[in-house]
């Protein structure tokens, strides 16, 4: 998952020839917030399912929207996709460029790398003065990998999640998948939108096949899953499965977007809504996964084209700010889940249950959002400058 704001820029427009496009994407020098500010509220969907299990609501309909949670990693697939094709697909429109390519994985280490990298080592240095070595048997959260010497190398690389090890960083497994994709970028994009429509509708059967592909993997690999797409082991390739049927669905949506008449239907305040509704609906019902998912898609096509009242509310302050720092908040919302139940066991034992909730539920997410807004001043935006200055040196 890589967290980005979502900008129309007039520097990079995204002109395709006109067999993969109706009109070349908006260049009004715009943020797309709302598209920022669903990331946000997608990455706090996620802490949420981590720090609260169903089993702990009592209410039915709440306990199944919030222990679908994993599916909201699904849609930073697809909105990276999205987001990728319209900023950087123009790259690639002639064809593949070492140059080029160099530089859209330059920008993307700049963009992901500094707050992970300092994640990880750190939480390795942690774990080296705490008990000297890295072993597997280690407590939470300090580290334990299997084979030290590979599993720190592939994490230090980002490619732990490609069949090889867990990550050091829990949720970083999205990273390390999202890698991959970065690294076939120009491949992916040739076959989503730079192709004929027949090629087109192979990768969207391809999309489906490798979805359906990771549901059966789930299905039958003896592991625990949350459900049919709650693939996160990174020393299998489910992980990198469901994060190339995202990513393309999103490349895909991207290319369904050059059509006027598809984006002004999807993006319709009432048709956009209703996307709304039927995923709030399907999540608290507890439909199948397969079912919600093409959802997703929709959600990211209409909020692309929306101008209206949704667009608002998502686009407004407080939650594009959410956007701006999910990043930070999503790779940092791990280390809280020990104190947040810390906390609320030692509550339980002075006050009733319910009070013991009401008084940590704030001062947890108030905490999260602190630590992700420091992390985000402090590290990631600062570092991300860094690194592209140093690659222009």
């Amino acid at each position: 998952m890589t967290l980005d704001a979502v900008p129309r820029t007039d520097a990079e427009p995204a002109q395709f020839p006109s067999r993969a496009t109706d009109r070349p994407a908006p260049a009004d020098g715009a943020e797309i917030k709302a598209m920022t500010g669903l990331r946000g509220v997608a990455a706090l969907l996620v802490a949420t399912y981590h720090y609260y299990p169903p089993n702990a609501i009592t209410q039915p309909a709440l306990s199944r929207f919030i222990g679908k949670g994993y599916l909201w990693v699904d849609v930073f697939f697809i909105l990276s996709g999205f987001v990728l094709a319209l900023n950087y697909a123009h790259l690639f429109a002639s064809g593949w460029s070492l140059r080029r390519w160099r530089d859209f994985l330059v920008r993307r280490l700049a963009r992901i790398y500094p707050l992970y990298i300092v994640l990880v080592l750190g939480a390795v240095l942690l774990t080296l003065v705490a008990h000297g070595n890295l072993h597997p048997g280690n407590p939470a959260p300090a580290v334990g990998l299997p084979v030290p010497i590979r599993d720190l190398v592939a994490n230090l690389l980002m490619v732990q999640s490609w069949g090889i090890t867990r990550s050091i960083n829990g949720p970083a497994w999205s990273i390390s998948t999202e890698w991959a994709a970065y690294l076939v970028f120009p491949v992916l994009v040739g076959v989503a939108l730079f192709s004929r429509a027949g090629t087109a509708l192979i990768a969207v059967l391809a999309v489906v096949a490798v979805i359906l592909g990771t549901v059966g993997l789930t299905m039958h690999d003896g592991a625990y899953h949350s459900g049919p797409l709650d693939a996160y082991d990174g020393t299998t390739v489910q992980p990198l499965l469901r994060c190339f049927g995202g990513f393309v669905l999103g490349l895909l949506t991207y290319r369904l977007s050059r059509s006027p008449r598809v984006v002004a239907w999807a993006a319709h305040d009432g048709v956009l809504g209703l996307v709304i509704a039927l995923l709030v609906i399907g999540f608290a019902a507890g439909a199948h996964d397969l079912v919600v998912y093409p959802l997703f898609a929709a959600l990211v096509l209409g909020l692309y084209g929306n101008r209206g009242r949704i667009s608002q509310v998502l686009g407004s302050f407080p939650v594009y700010w959410l956007g701006l720092v999910s990043y930070s908040l999503y790779l940092l919302h791990d280390y809280l889940i020990g104190p947040r139940n810390g906390l609320f066991e030692w509550l339980q034992a002075r006050v009733p249950a319910v009070w013991a909730h009401v008084a940590t539920v704030p001062l947890l997410y108030g905490a999260l959002l602190l630590v992700a807004g420091l992390t985000y001043y402090a590290v990631e935006a600062p570092g991300r400058r860094l690194a592209r200055r140093l690659s222009r040196a």
